[in-house]
């Protein structure tokens, strides 16, 4: 199931958008990695949803720098 790629009718109830652009702009602002295709379309998987890049702890060097905010 995470590696499942999001309907078009799944993605405008996701976002509340019928327009690629509008829903780019959607997921971008909530850190969501998604790809345009060569049709205009927007596509991204379930995965990429649940787990938004900027959620995601790309640091593996063990240090938490959030922690120092």
């Amino acid at each position: 199931m995470q590696n499942l790629i999001i309907t078009s009718p799944e993605l405008v109830e996701l976002t509340g958008y019928s327009r690629a652009a509008d829903q780019a702009s959607c997921l971008r602002s909530h850190g969501i990695f998604y790809v345009e295709g060569k049709d205009g379309r927007i596509r991204t998987t379930w995965y990429h949803i649940n787990h938004p890049a900027s959620h995601r702890n790309n640091n593996n060097d063990g240090f938490n720098l959030e922690a120092l905010a």
